[in-house]
C-alpha cells in the first residue's frame, strides 16, 4: 500500500495525536490515584533509613554490609540475631480515610558474623551451612494496638520426593510440556503442573533409563523447547574415536512426544559429529562444555552461554539449533562476531571468596523486560561455589555488575573481575551452583544444584549434588532470592484509629541461633473506589 504526501501528513497527525493522549493518560493514571488506586508517595520522609544505609531511624538497630548476601537496594541491612531480636520505629505515616495501607519489607536468611569470616578462611578449610530455621514477623501498630501481623519463613526448603534420594550434578534444569514440570540433569524428575514446585515432591521420571542411555557420560545438560522442537544440549568431554588425549564438546539430544510425562529418546548417546554444535581439542584457553540455551521468545532467537575458565555467548540458529554463523576453522576464539566473551575468572589474582579456586563455570543466560543476565558458578564446587551475575542490553554483552564494572573488567579496588553475587551459601544449602531460570505466570524461578556439606581434606567423600529451587523476584532492575514480605491495614476496619501514625515492629521469630537480614523498607496506599 503507498500513500500520497497528504495522506502521509494526515497519517502522522492521526498517529501524534494517538502518541499524545497515550502519554496524557499514563500521566493521569501516575498522579490521579482514583485512575490506579495506588497513591503516588507523598511521604518521602516518613520511614527513615529504609535501605538501612546509615544507623538513623531505627530503635535497636544493628546493621552490616556484605556482597555475599547481595542486598536488596544499596549495600547494607539490618541483622536481627537470634530469636526474640527485634528492631522498630515509629513513623510519620498516618492512617488515611478510605485508604489501605501496605507496607513490605525483603529479608532472607545469614550466618552469623563468626561463620561469615570463615567463608573466606586462609586455610580454605570453609565451613558448611546451618540446619537453624529462619522466620520472620512484620508487625504494625498504631497506639500500641496491634493492627497487622504477618509471619514467614526465610529459609531454603529441601525438596521432597525423587531429589531426595537421586544425584542432582549439573543444575536444576527445568521445561513445561504436557502438563508437567520436567527436570533434567544427571537425573530425570517430574512434577504436575497443579503442584507447587518447592513445597510438593517431585517423582523419578518414568523414562529415567531411557534418558540416561541417550546422554550416558555427557556432563552438564541444559534443555530448550523451541517453538514445537525439543532438543536437550550436552556436555561431551572424550573423543568416542579415542584420536585426541583432550576433547570437549557440546552437542544436542532430540527426544519426541508430549511430556506426559515421559519421552521417547535415542538408543544410545550422539555419534561424535552428530548434532555438533562446537568442539575443543585442548588447544585454546576457553573449554567447550557446560551449555546453557535460551530461546528468546520475543525476538525469536536463540542464544548459548557456555564455557569454563571464561564464559562465552553465541547465537545458534533456532531452526537447526546450531552455530548461526559457520566458524572458518576450528580455533574457538578467533572468531570474536561469533563468540562474544562476556565473564573472566581472576585469574593470579585472589578472589576473596574462593582462595586459590580461581575458576568460572555453570553459565545461564536469561532475558527480563529489556534486560539480559548472565550468570555464572565461581569457585570450587567442592568448597566455595558461588552463583554471581551481570547485566547488559544485549546478548552479546558487554555485561556489568551493580558497580558498573564490565564481568570482563579487572576491578582493581576488589582485586577481582567485576560481579555481583545473586546466591552463595545459604542456610543447610552450600556450594550452589549451575543455575537455570524458568517462568511461570508472573514468577520466575530459579533451579540450581547443591550439597549439604563441603570436602574437607585430601581423601575426604564428597557430598552429593541435590535438586533446589527459589523462587525469584526482580527488585531495583535486578533478581533477587530475598523474600519480600507484606502487612497492611485498611483504615475501613479501625476507624477509630484514623490520623494516628503507624509503628514498624519486625521480629526474628526462628531458631534461637538463626540469624536474619531485613532490607529495602517500603510502602504505599491504595485509595478505596
Amino acid at each position: 500500500m503507498s500513500f500520497n504526501t497528504r495522506q502521509k501528513n494526515t497519517l502522522i497527525i492521526i498517529m501524534s495525536k494517538h502518541i499524545l493522549n497515550g502519554l496524557l493518560g499514563v500521566l493521569f493514571s501516575l498522579c490521579n490515584p482514583v485512575a490506579t488506586g495506588w497513591s503516588q508517595d507523598t511521604h518521602h520522609h516518613a520511614i527513615q533509613n529504609q535501605s538501612f544505609e546509615s544507623d538513623n531511624g531505627w530503635n535497636n538497630l544493628q546493621s552490616a554490609s556484605n556482597e555475599y548476601y547481595a542486598p536488596v537496594h544499596g549495600t547494607h541491612y539490618a541483622v536481627l540475631e537470634g530469636s526474640g531480636a527485634k528492631i522498630d520505629q515509629e513513623t510519620d505515616l498516618e492512617l488515611e480515610k478510605r485508604k489501605t495501607f501496605y507496607l513490605t519489607i525483603w529479608a532472607r536468611s545469614i550466618f552469623n558474623a563468626k561463620h561469615l569470616r570463615q567463608l573466606t578462611s586462609s586455610t580454605q578449610d570453609y565451613p558448611d551451612g546451618s540446619n537453624d530455621h529462619a522466620g520472620v514477623r512484620v508487625t504494625l501498630r498504631i497506639l500500641e494496638k496491634t493492627v497487622a501481623e504477618t509471619d514467614a519463613a526465610v529459609s531454603p526448603v529441601e525438596i521432597r520426593g525423587a531429589p531426595q534420594e537421586f544425584s542432582n550434578d549439573d543444575g536444576g534444569n527445568v521445561w513445561i510440556d504436557g502438563g508437567y514440570r520436567h527436570a533434567f540433569s544427571e537425573s530425570r524428575f517430574v512434577q504436575n503442573l497443579e503442584h507447587d514446585p518447592i513445597h510438593d515432591p517431585w517423582d523419578i521420571a518414568p523414562d529415567f533409563e531411557d534418558y540416561k542411555r541417550a546422554q550416558e557420560d555427557h556432563g552438564a545438560v541444559c534443555p530448550v523447547i523451541i517453538r514445537d522442537r525439543k532438543l536437550l544440549y550436552v556436555s561431551t568431554f572424550e573423543d568416542p574415536e579415542g584420536e585426541l588425549e583432550e576433547y570437549h564438546a557440546i552437542q544436542f539430544i532430540e527426544p519426541t512426544g508430549d511430556g506426559s510425562p515421559d519421552y521417547h529418546w535415542p538408543p544410545s548417546p550422539p555419534e561424535k559429529y552428530e548434532n555438533l554444535v562446537l568442539s575443543h581439542a585442548g588447544d585454546e584457553e576457553i573449554i567447550a562444555f557446560d551449555p546453557y540455551v535460551f530461546f528468546d521468545e520475543v525476538d525469536q532467537r536463540l542464544w548459548m552461554a557456555w564455557g569454563g575458565n571464561f564464559i562465552a555467548v553465541t547465537e545458534l540458529n533456532p531452526e537447526t539449533g546450531l552455530l548461526l554463523h559457520e566458524q572458518e576453522n576450528p580455533e574457538v576464539m578467533t572468531h570474536e562476531k561469533i563468540h562474544a566473551r562476556v565473564a573472566d575468572r581472576a585469574t593470579n589474582q585472589e578472589d576473596m571468596w574462593t582462595g586459590d579456586n580461581e575458576w568460572i563455570e555453570g553459565a545461564a543466560i536469561y532475558r527480563k523486560n529489556d534486560f539480559w543476565y548472565l550468570f555464572a558458578s565461581y569457585g570450587s564446587l567442592m568448597k566455595n561455589y558461588t552463583i554471581r551475575m551481570g547485566r547488559s542490553r544485549e546478548p552479546m554483552g558487554p555485561y556489568f555488575d551493580k558497580s558498573g564494572i564490565a564481568l570482563t573488567q579487572l576491578n582493581k579496588q576488589k582485586n577481582q573481575f567485576g560481579n555481583s553475587f545473586f546466591l552463595g551459601d545459604d542456610g543447610f544449602q552450600v556450594v550452589p551452583g549451575h543455575p537455570h531460570f524458568w517462568q511461570e505466570g508472573e514468577q520466575t524461578f530459579v533451579g540450581y544444584d547443591y550439597r549439604k556439606s563441603k570436602k574437607k581434606g585430601a581423601g575426604a567423600t564428597e557430598s552429593r549434588d541435590i535438586f533446589g529451587i527459589r523462587k525469584v523476584y526482580w527488585r531495583h532492575g535486578w533478581p533477587t532470592i530475598w523474600t519480600p514480605i507484606t502487612a497492611s491495614i485498611s483504615a475501613t476496619d479501625h476507624p477509630d484509629l484514623i490520623g494516628q501514625q503507624i509503628g514498624i515492629f519486625i521480629e526474628n521469630i526462628g531458631d534461637p541461633e538463626s540469624v536474619i537480614a531485613i532490607d529495602d523498607v517500603s510502602y504505599t496506599y491504595k485509595a478505596a473506589q
